[in-house]
């Protein structure tokens, strides 16, 4: 789509919903007689298929697909689909599942089931391979499973609690290429589907835990972020995810709708692709670091939600201490030094050169990262760095990197979680969020170091060693956590703030009714 058809078609769903906007009392209230739940996001799943992205933390976000263990509001890791898991040694965990639990077409989800479920993510979703590495599976009954562990002390309830790992049925008539062969086991069943507009959801009379006093949910994709805002505002919609950071001021003034945010265990990052030349020297990279002023992009970027973050394990709690290690500060003369000295001159245009050749950027950017994106643009330009920006959807950075038509994107993967298999998706060699295609001796051995700690202090103190000298390498950027806001409408009741808020929006509890109090 062009860019003048791209505005139009913003404005006239902007249009739309402010012509709602007058009457979005009455429909909260109609909404509220027909108990359907609207939620709205930049984007739906493209399919399907839960080891295609977003299908996973898509499908179990909107209450249709389940993890075996689940992360809660306070951090604490809880049975969810699994019915418990006890550590037998250093290297064994027995899982034990829930007899009632039943698949959408009311086949029991047995042990069997759920290794074959975790063994398709494995081979054929990259997101989802570090959080299954080096777990071997064992159906040990109809509902018990081994799980040995290649390294000691493995906290495998963390790592199967990612989002990634929805349980899905992997009997072959489930291909999930449409609604009749996907078969989940979450508390709603996919009845409608229009790619790019909708998905629509209805109660699964076979689900095993708490049915849902919402009989439907509905979720729209509205790709434009004015206009999802305008969306909340108007409203028609009881949660409306991804809203960008320039709107806070408007619900802070609304009677319709308010913020929720919590701080997110995640890190702002930018992935540099390791095979373009211009990156292949690491005084670059950290020239790149050094001359970013990290408090000027939270401020112009993230409308200031958010503190600065230079190693990637710093958004985690448990590694506040390096939370600004190596990087410390913005350091635009240090960073003009290293370019010098790896030998590109600043020209008289204010671009930098070597052997004739620019010094120039490709960044991709997608959803609220556009400001950012552009304020990037403007410090990098400082250095003498040509610098184009692309904003769009997250599918046009996936075909970027497997043609090699980008220099760096900007990315959030969590930090929460079993810091073993956290690390090693970052930085191994088949790391599914090694992007750019990092490799390192040192690194691999410290990966290896860390997996097979047997005390977590002795994990914790590798893990630091690990980011400081990845910070000394610089293979990707840290910036900070990546704010996420949603907007919840004051009608709806049961709602539950979450620092993974993209896999937790819908829950057994939501209620619907003008009369509930604001969150």
């Amino acid at each position: 789509m062009n860019n003048s058809k791209f505005f139009e078609s913003s404005v006239a769903i902007a249009l739309l919903v402010v012509s709602l906007a007058g009457c979005g009392r009455q429909k909260a209230d109609a909404d509220s007689a027909s108990q359907e739940l609207i939620v709205a996001g930049n984007e739906i799943a493209v399919g399907f298929d839960p080891t295609v992205y977003p299908g996973a933390d898509y499908l179990l976000n909107m209450g249709a697909a389940e993890i075996l263990f689940k992360a809660d509001a306070d951090g604490q890791i809880q049975p969810f689909l699994a019915k418990q898991a006890a550590k037998i040694d250093a290297y064994t965990w027995l899982i034990e599942l829930r007899p009632e639990a039943r698949f959408w077409s009311g086949v029991p989800v047995t042990a069997e089931a759920v290794i074959g479920s975790l063994e398709r993510s494995r081979k054929l979703d990259m997101k989802a391979y570090p959080y299954l590495e080096g777990i071997a599976f064992t159906a040990v009954s109809d509902y018990a499973i081994q799980a040995k562990t290649e390294y000691p002390n493995m906290d495998i309830t963390k790592n199967l609690s990612n989002a990634q790992l929805v349980i899905h049925n992997t009997d072959a008539r489930y291909t999930y290429t449409s609604i009749d062969t996907a078969d989940y086991t979450g508390m709603y069943k996919i009845a409608e589907f229009i790619p790019h507009q909708k998905m629509v959801f209805a109660i699964n009379e076979n689900y095993w835990g708490q049915k849902p006093e919402i009989p439907r949910v509905v979720h729209e994709e509205i790709s434009d972020g004015d206009a999802r805002s305008l969306a909340a505002l108007s409203g028609r919609y009881h949660v409306v995810m991804n809203i960008p950071f320039t709107a806070i001021e408007q619900f802070r003034q609304s009677s319709v709708a308010h913020i929720s945010a919590v701080p997110a265990a995640n890190t702002q990052t930018i992935y540099l692709n390791l095979d373009k030349s211009q990156l292949q020297d690491k005084r670059v990279r950290q020239a790149l670091s050094w001359g970013l002023n990290r408090d000027e992009l939270i401020r112009l970027g993230e409308e200031g939600l958010g503190t600065p973050v230079t190693t990637w394990l710093g958004s985690n709690p448990a590694y506040s201490e390096i939370r600004t290690a190596y990087f410390e500060t913005f350091d635009a003369d240090r960073a003009a030094k290293l370019l010098d000295e790896a030998g590109w001159a600043l020209g008289a245009d204010g671009y930098r050169y070597k052997n004739g050749k620019q010094l120039a950027m490709f960044l991709r950017t997608f959803r609220n990262d556009k400001a950012l994106g552009e304020s990037i643009q403007i410090q990098w330009s400082r250095l003498g760095v040509n610098v184009k920006v692309q904003h769009g959807d997250y599918s046009l950075i996936q075909t970027a990197r497997e043609t090699g038509d980008w220099d760096a994107s900007i990315e959030a993967w969590g930090t929460f979680g079993n810091v073993s298999s956290q690390l090693k998706g970052q930085y191994a060699p088949e790391g599914a969020a090694n992007y750019g295609g990092f490799n390192d001796e040192q690194t691999n051995q410290l990966l290896d170091l860390i997996a097979g700690a047997a005390e977590e202090d002795e994990r914790h103190d590798l893990a630091v060693k690990l980011s400081m000298h990845i910070a000394d390498l610089s293979p990707a950027i840290y910036l900070c956590p990546r704010p996420e806001l949603t907007a919840v409408n004051n009608s709806l009741a049961g709602f539950v703030p979450h620092f993974r808020q993209f896999e937790n929006v819908v829950n057994a509890g939501l209620r619907i009714g003008s009369q509930a109090a604001s969150q």
